[in-house]
């Protein structure tokens, strides 16, 4: 059973950072691309690729990430254990707030497409798996940030995943990518069926994960 958010978690960034500015990419709107899925399913892999095809086309873009370089974003990534998962989900939000006003935000308005790695369908799966409602962080998300234009899942198994993340990093695994937890996260990345959602086989090798995304994206005249 996942734990509701108590009220004042659900307003407390309404209140605090009240610029809810759904609208703020302006005229000027650009793709908001994101990439999905577990640690060590090729997300941030892929989303290189695609910064560097990008600039071999001359499109504008950025490339960034959550959590973000900002300094609540930086607190996160220096975590060396699990905080409970109400103050995860609060630092996590607010992390992404922050992000938005002056990363995403102002680059959509200089009519830059954004590449984002990670944004709050990680949450709603990395919270979920401590037992919150990952519905319900999507909504609340929702209901504060900018929605993206479309989300590449990258699906692939645990076992796969962790089999990557032992062969590439010599510092061992994060707190975040122990199996376990992995295997629940994957499960609540599983129910999301959102329509911006487009799942790519993680498991292919990168250029062909890298060729199905361009795919997709010239077919939208993005990448022309």
């Amino acid at each position: 059973m996942y734990r509701r958010l108590e009220r004042y978690e659900q307003s407390i960034f309404v209140s605090i950072f009240c610029f809810a500015d759904k609208d703020c990419f302006g005229v000027c709107h650009k793709m908001f691309i994101v990439l999905e899925g577990i640690d060590g399913s090729g997300k941030s892999t892929q989303a290189r690729l695609l910064a560097d095809f990008f600039e071999s086309r001359g499109i504008l873009f950025i490339l960034t990430h959550e959590p973000s370089d900002g300094i609540i974003g930086q607190k996160l990534r220096s975590l060396t254990s699990r905080l409970t998962p109400k103050e995860e989900s609060r630092l996590f939000l607010e992390d992404r707030v922050d992000h938005v006003k002056t990363v995403i935000g102002p680059a959509m308005r200089a009519g830059q497409h954004v590449i984002c790695d990670r944004y709050y369908y990680s949450s709603a799966a990395y919270q979920g798996a401590l037992g919150l409602d990952p519905f319900e962080i999507l909504d609340h998300s929702r209901s504060i940030v900018p929605e993206p234009d479309v989300v590449f899942l990258m699906v692939v198994s645990v076992e796969a995943a962790l089999r990557r993340i032992g062969q590439s990093r010599s510092a061992g695994f994060s707190i975040f990518e122990k199996r376990k937890n992995l295997e629940a996260v994957s499960a609540i990345y599983d129910t999301f069926q959102d329509n911006v959602i487009k799942r790519i086989n993680g498991e292919q090798t990168e250029s062909e994960v890298h060729k199905e995304i361009v795919n997709w994206l010239n077919l939208r005249g993005v990448c022309a």
